[in-house]
């Protein structure tokens, strides 16, 4: 009997050693939830040193009331199921710390009869906060993550993918791409899927989807197995991110890069990849395009009458008439500014793009209310029909150009073909006019300066400001090549404002905090003086630059005061009153008169470098320099002597009492930076030939 006492005593001794040696709580209770056994990993999470003392003890004496019932009634619940129980509840260790267990319980039944309930548990804290961290991620990821079992069905999505659909999920747990939201895209999103389930690869797709609201989207997915224990595919994770604002942009930069934001047409980068198109459809099938370059005739007085904003709602408005004008099939675009252009497709008779062009300026000339005022507009229009006049993109623009220019040369509202047989000259001229309508935004013009020295010191005492031109900044214009046609196409009115800003800043770095300021001479055009604003430019000029008047000379030539207008009067007169010298260029070549020295308030006189060139060898052009310097001080004059070249001139003149002169004897005109005003202009040391 003592034996078998014994041989219990050590049983017991070993099953609490092997329940000891366990890693996680096990205990042994009775139907009253009274501790029997329990290891010491219990005994250590409660806070007590040995589990003998747990004997007899129940959770409420080491548990707060609420969770010590709810392990209680666990243990009911295990005992009246015939299956183990499994909970994750949380529990409160003997520092006052809550961490998370995973119990099991079950019951012990002696003889078919329940007689208490058996238990373990383990710490699954990490786990929870792993699983919690995952799920706050998934939940909370912009992008939308979804799950799918092997037949493509939803099994899980989060928030994101919701948002995406802009569904409630429960319209998307449990259905397929191909049931919601189906369509073409949605197929091939599940016949991916289907593809991830039998190789176990990665899958990238592009998911488009047209909401229920009618809005387009498209999300890039990229598809990932799930494998399990035997490394089959179990399920497929789809991580996708809404790309649609991404593509929008991109739309719009597209769009940008390609359209005209105030007219919506294509613009000259998209054009010229039209006019591309056309050229190698043409070379496969032989027909002919042709492409009409369009300028509006007034544009740009209209835009200076009403302002900007009126001035695009009209090329707003004329781009909707040339579109109305042509066929779907053919192309419009704006090239900038007030020009257009159309490329008309399969063009089987020269003739018929006459035909559009008659429509397209019938439909242009007819009067158009742009806020309250009514304008009537024309257009000038160049056709070039190819590819018998050319397959090169580049020499298509540039003959459409020279057509439209002959159309405005014969009167505007009008339309010209290109024809090869143009004259060279006709070209030329053209060329350079078209040229020039972007050389100042190109920043292509600059000043020269030619000294005018003073004969009995040898100082500078002023300089005349000569444009030149460097088009395209590679190749320098004469000037005898462009004045004469921005005069005669009024582009000298923008180009003599930017020569009057320029020459007055220079006039400010020369002469500010100098002792004897030097008078810098600008040439004034005569449709400068006919243009209304001219006296407002020159005293907004001012303002800008701070330049004082009294440095600046103004060159009119005879022709202007032949007008004899009172206008003409009015404005020499208040720029007189202002403070700047008025200079009468060119005396003697034309319809010289005193009267004119009289009538307006001229205070110098130049002679004309054709009589000082000629005073060497020729006593007429003597006699006539020595009568214009004798009348110039009788009347109180100054004067300049222009185009001096040799030593027998300057001799000449300064033996007449001609004091100032200029010319290549001295110097050829200069950049600002390469006149030195300090030095001796003696003309030994300078050059004495034209460069």
């Amino acid at each position: 009997m003592k034996n078998i006492k014994n041989q219990n005593i050590e049983n017991n001794q070993y099953i609490q050693t092997l329940i000891d040696n366990f890693p996680f709580m096990v205990w042994l209770k009775d139907v009253n939830s009274r501790i029997l056994v329990a290891n010491t990993a219990y005994a250590n999470m409660v806070g007590v040193h040995s589990s003998t003392e747990l004997i007899g003890k129940t959770d409420f004496d080491f548990f707060p009331p609420d969770l010590a019932q709810e392990y209680v009634d666990g243990d009911k619940k295990a005992m009246l199921s015939t299956t183990p129980s499994a909970v994750t509840v949380p529990i409160k260790n003997a520092e006052g710390e809550y961490y998370w267990i995973e119990s099991y319980k079950s019951s012990v039944i002696v003889d078919g009869k329940v007689v208490g309930s058996l238990g373990y548990a383990r710490d699954v804290t990490e786990s929870i906060q792993k699983e919690n961290e995952y799920k706050s991620i998934v939940e909370n990821s912009s992008n939308c993550i979804a799950k799918y079992n092997r037949d493509c069905e939803r099994i899980f999505l989060n928030k994101a993918n919701s948002s995406f659909y802009e569904v409630d999920s429960t319209s998307l747990i449990g259905k397929t791409p191909s049931q919601y939201p189906g369509g073409t895209s949605a197929k091939a999103l599940e016949k991916s899927i289907q593809e991830v389930f039998q190789n176990g690869e990665n899958q990238h797709v592009a998911f488009k989807l047209t909401t229920k609201h009618g809005k387009h989207k498209i999300m890039h997915t990229v598809l990932t197995p799930e494998f399990n224990a035997i490394h089959e595919v179990q399920a497929v994770i789809a991580i996708g991110q809404d790309m649609t604002q991404s593509y929008e942009n991109l739309d719009r930069i597209h769009h940008l890069a390609y359209f005209d934001s105030i007219t919506k047409l294509p613009n000259r980068i998209s054009l010229l990849e039209v006019l591309e198109q056309c050229i190698k459809k043409s070379h496969r099938s032989g027909c002919s395009f042709a492409f009409l370059m369009l300028d509006l005739d007034g544009f740009k007085a209209v835009n200076d009458l009403l302002g900007h904003s009126e001035g695009d709602l009209l090329l707003y408005e004329m781009a909707r008439r040339i579109e109305r004008s042509v066929r779907p099939t053919d192309t419009v675009a704006r090239l900038g500014g007030d020009e257009f252009a159309i490329v008309l497709s399969d063009v089987k008779d020269p003739k018929n793009a006459g035909g559009v062009a008659k429509k397209v300026l019938e439909s242009i000339k007819q009067p158009i209310l742009i806020r309250g005022t009514e304008l009537f507009i024309s257009a000038s229009i160049g056709i070039v029909i190819c590819p018998d006049h050319s397959s090169d993109v580049s020499d298509i623009v540039k003959y459409s150009d020279i057509a439209m220019y002959k159309a405005k040369k014969q009167g505007r509202n009008n339309y010209q073909y290109y024809s090869a047989d143009l004259s060279q000259t006709t070209i030329e001229r053209i060329d350079i006019e078209r040229s020039l309508r972007t050389a100042l935004q190109n920043d292509e013009f600059l000043l020269h300066y030619q000294p005018q020295v003073n004969l009995e010191t040898d100082k500078i005492v002023g300089v005349e400001a000569l444009l030149r031109w460097n088009r395209n900044h590679n190749e320098m214009i004469p000037p005898n090549r462009f004045i004469s046609i921005a005069e005669d196409s009024g582009l000298i009115v923008e180009i003599g404002e930017w020569i009057m800003q320029t020459a007055f800043k220079d006039a400010v770095r020369w002469n500010t905090g100098c002792k004897d300021p030097i008078s810098v001479a600008i040439n004034l055009s005569s449709r400068q003086f006919i243009h209304n604003n001219l006296l407002n430019s020159i005293k907004h000029l001012l303002k800008k630059t701070h330049c004082n008047p009294a440095w600046i000379t103004l060159e009119i030539t005879e022709s202007l005061l032949l007008n004899d207008s009172l206008h003409i009067r009015k404005t020499l007169k208040s720029l007189d009153n202002l403070g700047f010298r008025i200079s009468l260029d060119d005396f003697g070549t034309g319809y010289s008169a005193l009267s004119y020295l009289n009538k307006f308030p001229v205070s110098e006189i130049k002679i004309d470098q054709s009589f000082v060139q000629g005073i060497a060898d020729n006593n007429d052009h003597r006699l006539i320099v020595q009568a214009i310097i004798s009348m110039a001080k009788s009347l109180g004059k100054e004067l300049v002597a222009e185009g001096v070249e040799k030593a027998e001139q300057a001799k000449f003149l300064e033996s007449c009492d001609c004091k100032v002169v200029q010319g290549y004897f001295y110097s050829k005109p200069k950049p600002f930076d390469e006149i030195d005003m300090q030095a001796s202009w003696a003309p030994a040391v300078h050059e004495n030939k034209a460069i």
